[in-house]
């Protein structure tokens, strides 16, 4: 028997972050469902460490919805948190490419999209990468925001 594909309404209606913020607020929350809901369709036969872009499906979007993404900055720490970014900036529909040849590489690849702002694959890179954009966004010629996600395990990392 022939599953039916999954409906996404919201999510189809988002190629980039500007789709994101022109959504009203109040349907944020069934985004989060359309998007998790999609990660796990996508992404569960790829193995490595899919779960923790589930944990940061809501932090994602609030993240998008919130900062003038790509010229605001957001520096991930960790690779595999960054699935529902990559959705939300424009590669939903080759997700399921994930770590495979010719497909969509595993981590924010700079190459791969105006959003991934630093090529990351594991922990504390995103410290003194962020710093560095935030130092640069302060100069009186450019005004943009730099936003590190840190992964709760690598906080041993993180400066005191």
């Amino acid at each position: 028997m022939d599953v039916p594909p999954v409906s996404y309404p919201l999510l189809e209606t988002i190629a980039s972050p500007a789709d994101l913020r022109r959504l009203p607020a109040a349907k944020l929350t069934d985004l989060a469902q359309e998007l998790r809901q999609f990660l796990i369709q996508s992404v569960a036969t790829r193995g490595g460490h899919f779960a923790a872009g589930l944990g940061t499906v809501e932090l994602t979007i609030a993240l998008h919805y919130v900062f003038n993404t790509p010229d605001d900055r957001l520096v991930w720490d960790v690779g595999h948190q960054a699935y529902p970014h990559k959705v939300l900036t424009g590669r939903r529909d080759k997700l399921h490419t994930i770590k495979q040849d010719a497909g969509l590489a595993p981590f924010p690849t700079r190459s791969e999209s105006e959003y991934d702002t630093f090529g990351v694959g594991h922990s504390s890179t995103s410290i003194s990468a962020a710093l560095g954009m935030a130092r640069l966004s302060a100069w009186p010629s450019r005004q943009r925001n730099a936003a590190r996600i840190v992964e709760s395990s690598q906080s041993s990392a993180t400066v005191p």
